[in-house]
């Protein structure tokens, strides 16, 4: 388990990049039905690939993702975020 801040998001493919404390990156796909914004803290097991739910802090709801890079890059990440 680990907590992140929402670094970048892409609205048009519901996606968007985690800063993991520590220094990685890891991008997620949104599937449920929650807002995210640049600046939000995540808690999860954001290094996760496939299905996964996460807490958004400051909201102190679940929700559920699709993590799609694993424990990655900022560029990586960029990359599959479409930036």
């Amino acid at each position: 388990m680990a907590d992140g801040t929402v670094k970048e998001i892409n609205i048009k493919r519901g996606m968007f990049i985690v800063a993991i404390d520590g220094g990685d990156f890891a991008v997620f796909e949104l599937a449920g039905g929650i807002d995210i914004a640049v600046g939000d803290r995540i808690r999860g097991e954001l290094e996760a690939l496939g299905g996964e739910t996460l807490r958004h802090l400051g909201q102190r709801q679940q929700f559920d993702v699709y993590g799609q890079s694993g424990s990655s890059s900022l560029v990586a990440c960029q990359r599959l975020l479409g930036k």
